[in-house]
């Protein structure tokens, strides 16, 4: 029966109201959510980055790749805390404009720049790694005998 005496008696907090009466006058304005709205959106956090020249942004000590077009501006990073180096949603003048990922380091080094443009175009492929001769396969190699 304690909450029940906890809502009907006067808070200073209220006003001299019981949490009941104050409820009863607000209730009106208390709206259920559509199936259309994204909750997973609403409980992200929200952090304000400038894109550097190399068209990265940092959030948390990791490196995220966005947009070209948005070299030097500030753009808000929406995410979730509990999940480091997942995609992170991009928004720029108050529009979803991208969703970064995680910087892949290798293939960013193979990247043209041309910052005149701010465009990136892709070199030529990188290689695959050459697979070097093991010691294993030493011993089995006819002049090594």
């Amino acid at each position: 029966m304690r909450g029940f005496e906890y809502h009907q008696s006067p808070h200073k907090g209220l006003a001299g109201q019981t949490p009941l009466d104050a409820w009863a006058m607000r209730s009106a304005d208390v709206r259920i959510p559509g199936p259309e709205l994204d909750l997973r959106e609403i409980f992200l956090f929200e952090q304000k980055r400038r894109v550097h020249k190399d068209r990265t942004v940092s959030l948390d000590g990791v490196l995220y790749e966005v947009d070209p077009a948005l070299v030097g501006e500030v753009v808000t990073l929406h995410y979730d805390p509990a999940k480091p180096g997942a995609p992170i949603d991009v928004w720029h003048q108050g529009q979803k404009v991208a969703t970064a990922r995680v910087v892949d380091a290798y293939a960013n080094c193979f990247v043209k720049r041309h910052h005149a443009r701010k465009t990136l175009e892709p070199a030529i492929a990188p290689r695959a790694p050459q697979p070097g001769l093991r010691m294993r396969d030493l011993h089995d190699h006819p002049e090594a005998h």
